[in-house]
């Protein structure tokens, strides 16, 4: 059974040895960029959690606090490079496990285009992470419409993942909530923006991923529905209702909850969910070494082995168009 990781992160060297140094990462405080965040991880040690956790491939992205949508494009378009650089060094070194999505400075679609062109078309990673929103700014606005279309025609994944902090508001500011209510909230937000904008509809062929369960996208779909049914400015940009759209997307597992996968799994298909762990993280064994995502889903009784066997890896095969080599933790 192939078990291949969508949902795991890296923090980079180019950040952390700015920081050793005590020096900026092109004009830019590596402070600023991520302040408490990030794991110095090799890949002697990211392997060997790999094996703890029972996973045979992880598809890498840097951490997200790399995003750097906040400064302008020319420092945050070189940070990125030399961040997918090193994923794509990860997977060069050792392609039986590892893959890469890149970041992209999406603040300047542009370059956005071009860095995804480069790692996606010449250096042959599988897409490209991306945050929820541009600073405040939706992926439905027509100034991303180019970004869409070149992701669709290159084939690239497209995977959304919140960077912090998720949704400001006073009532967010307690008790972790910014993680466990603005997470999901944010994913929520993507998959509205971009059906309820005519993104989906414009570029049928997409391979989006909607992190953490996609958030309260699947619960919500019956409200999005009947927003749609009664509302005009809801059917502005698409003619059939948003909840049509769940199984253009696809889903992460990682929903903390038997009962909430398996109504992801209803509501959207066992073809549309892939595993995920969120490494390092919990998963790293740095805070609560008892998480074992894998583990915890073969240990569900809701599911079917078939249904196990799809998530684990099979699926992300199918959308990645590879195949691995069996793998060693059946």
């Amino acid at each position: 059974m192939q078990t291949i990781d969508v949902h795991a992160h890296m923090t980079p060297q180019v950040l952390l040895r700015a920081k050793r140094d005590g020096r900026q990462l092109h004009g830019i405080e590596p402070e600023a960029i991520a302040r408490g965040q990030g794991l110095d991880i090799g890949p002697e040690r990211r392997i060997a959690d790999m094996d703890r956790l029972g996973v045979d491939a992880q598809v890498v992205s840097a951490e997200p606090q790399m995003y750097c949508y906040q400064y302008d494009v020319e420092p945050a378009a070189a940070i990125h490079r030399e961040c997918n650089d090193e994923v794509h060094q990860l997977a060069v070194d050792r392609p039986d496990r590892f893959m890469g999505l890149a970041i992209v400075p999406m603040q300047d679609v542009s370059a956005a285009i071009d860095e995804m062109d480069r790692a996606v078309v010449g250096l042959g990673m599988q897409g490209v992470m991306i945050g929820d929103h541009v600073n405040g700014r939706s992926y439905d606005e027509p100034s991303f419409r180019p970004f869409w279309t070149a992701a669709e025609a290159m084939g690239a994944v497209v995977f959304l993942h919140q960077a912090s902090p998720t949704l400001i508001s006073s009532r967010l500011t307690r008790y972790h909530l910014p993680n466990t209510i603005g997470n999901p909230l944010e994913r929520t937000l993507s998959f509205a923006a971009l059906v309820f904008g005519g993104v989906m509809d414009r570029c049928p062929d997409l391979k989006v991923v909607l992190g953490h369960g996609g958030g309260y996208t699947c619960f919500a779909a019956g409200r999005l529905d009947w927003g749609w049914q009664w509302r005009p400015e809801a059917r502005e940009h698409i003619a059939r209702p948003p909840s049509t759209y769940l199984s253009s997307f696809y889903f992460d597992c990682i929903t903390h909850s038997g009962p909430a996968l398996r109504f992801v799994i209803d509501t959207v298909g066992i073809d549309r969910v892939l595993f995920g762990t969120d490494y390092p993280g919990f998963a790293a064994g740095v805070e609560g070494a008892s998480y074992q995502p894998r583990e915890w889903l073969l240990g569900l009784e809701n599911l079917s082995e078939a249904e196990k066997t799809a998530i684990l890896g099979a699926n992300l095969e199918r959308v990645l168009g590879i195949e691995l080599a069996q793998g060693t933790h059946d």
